[in-house]
């Protein structure tokens, strides 16, 4: 050979590139491995409406409805109060300040239109003063200086009644009947293919309220009935179908026992009618009379205690028709046999045995 050297060279070379190819070939790789972690956020569902939301039924009128006061989380209730409309339509103002507490479920389950919002502390807990325009005729005759002032008062309108139900058999507690132009002494009618029922209990409330009570006969004929306000004057109103009587129905009964009333509160009587029935609703209207030995007190409480497992209802601050009527409105009530327990705000109170929800 020629070049024994440089054959030598290029050898050495080409082992050292396979050693290094080799190590190469025997180095370990890596594998990345991502741990993906879940992440479960409980989620808790807030209260539908807040203080100052207006709520109804959809199936109800809106001249009347639910001002929410409060939410309370602790209890998951909301604190609410009747609220009516102006007489432009807008809302609005309340007759009282009373205020009563529903479940939260029931509340949302029920009443479920939200009308509009407004602020609570701007809610008036008295209906707006109606202006009456008047006409003043004055006649100066040429015999005398005497002047004759002869004032002519209009004839009274309807807007509203509530409740706008009732059911044959029972008595409905009309608690706000809304017009203008009322007169002290006015009567109220429920009329239909020539029969009629006379109102009992009528309170002139204002100019533009009124209060009294149907007693409707048990062979009351159902169906839409006229409701008709007149005046001592003889002027009247006539509201076309505005009034549903229902069929009989013995749902709500109450069953005095021989000493029906206990403590210092003598209670009489004890009646109540639906307003919305089903599951999650049963929302009663009731109507609670004491005799006149004693004063029914702004505040006072009444209470449903079920006498078999001593579950209670409870409304607060429950609305006065007079000294010796209340008309509590009691949303959740199972049937059974409850007592009736009434606390004035001085703590006196009266116990009525023997109401039954069936």
């Amino acid at each position: 050979m020629k070049n024994p050297a440089g054959i030598f060279l290029v050898l050495s070379i080409f082992l050292v590139l396979c050693v290094t190819i080799m190590g190469c070939s025997n180095s370990s790789g890596s594998t990345a491995t991502t741990t993906t972690s879940a992440v479960t956020t409980a989620t808790t569902i807030a209260p539908l409406y807040t203080a100052g939301d207006i709520v109804w039924s959809s199936s109800a009128s809106t001249t009347a409805a639910w001002l929410i006061i409060s939410y309370d989380p602790s209890t998951d209730s909301y604190t609410r109060a009747y609220i009516h409309k102006n007489t432009d339509g807008s809302w609005g103002y309340r007759t009282n300040s009373a205020t009563d507490t529903s479940p939260r479920s029931t509340m949302e389950k029920v009443y479920t239109v939200k009308i509009t919002h407004v602020t609570v502390s701007s809610i008036p807990t008295a209906a707006p003063t109606l202006v009456v325009s008047t006409t003043v005729v004055t006649t100066v005759t040429t015999t005398t200086a005497a002047t004759a002032t002869t004032i002519a008062a209009g004839a009274p309108s309807f807007k509203d009644i509530v409740p706008s139900e009732g059911y044959a058999g029972t008595s409905v507690a009309i608690t706000d009947l809304l017009g203008s132009n009322f007169q002290s002494g006015a009567t109220v009618q429920l009329a239909h293919a020539g029969s009629t029922i006379n109102a009992t209990s009528v309170v002139w409330v204002d100019s533009s309220h009124l209060t009294c009570t149907f007693v409707i006969p048990s062979t009351t004929a159902t169906g839409f009935w006229d409701v008709v306000v007149t005046n001592p004057d003889g002027q009247f109103v006539s509201y076309a179908n505005e009034f549903t009587v229902h069929g009989s129905t013995s749902t709500v009964t109450a069953t005095p026992t021989t000493s029906a009333s206990t403590g210092s509160i003598t209670i009489t009587s004890v009646s109540a009618m639906p307003l919305a029935t089903g599951t999650g609703a049963n929302i009663w209207s009731g109507r609670l009379t004491i005799d006149t030995s004693t004063t029914l007190q702004q505040g006072l409480t009444v209470t449903l205690s079920n006498t078999v497992t001593g579950a209670n209802v409870t409304v607060n601050n429950a609305p006065l028709n007079s000294n010796t009527e209340a008309y509590p409105l009691f949303s959740g009530v199972p049937a059974g046999t409850y007592n009736v327990i009434l606390t004035n705000s001085d703590g006196s109170y009266g116990t009525y045995s023997g109401f039954t929800v069936s």
